[in-house]
């Protein structure tokens, strides 16, 4: 009896928490490699920057543009790119680790979710559990 009911529970607070955990990896990828936020010329798109912010800081909206590198009095030309220091290889692989472990954990948590709703037979509770663990987030970030 207590097997079944751990397995209950373990199935039920996964499917709440498989939204968030796709949405962090994911996002935390985006973090890794710095996609969400500007340099070197590259400017994200407003969505990727908006959920940077949401990853990081619990909040859906854009950064507020932070100012460009001084500039000499009558310079009125296109801004300058920032250089951006070179990466050491040790920080690059384990950059590219970590996006592995974040790929990993998005099969992983997509095969649970679908192991979690196609073996049982309580669907709708499932399907309502993951829809719980989608919208409360959503929700709560848009007020």
């Amino acid at each position: 009896m207590a097997r079944i009911t751990v397995r209950r529970v373990h199935g039920w607070s996964a499917l709440i928490a498989a939204p968030s955990l796709l949405f962090f990896a994911l996002t935390g990828i985006f973090q890794i490699f710095g996609f969400h936020e500007s340099h070197n010329g590259y400017v994200p798109a407003p969505i990727i920057e908006k959920l940077g912010e949401l990853h990081k800081k619990q909040a859906f909206r854009a950064k507020p543009p932070r100012p460009g590198p001084p500039r000499a009095p009558g310079d009125n030309g296109p801004p300058r790119p920032q250089r951006r220091e070179s990466t050491p290889v040790p920080t690059l692989l384990l950059r590219w680790f970590f996006a592995l472990v974040s790929a990993s954990l998005v099969v992983s948590t997509v095969l649970g979710v679908w192991i979690g709703l196609t073996q049982t037979r309580q669907k709708k509770l499932h399907y309502a559990l993951l829809a719980a663990g989608t919208l409360i987030p959503v929700v709560l970030a848009m007020l």
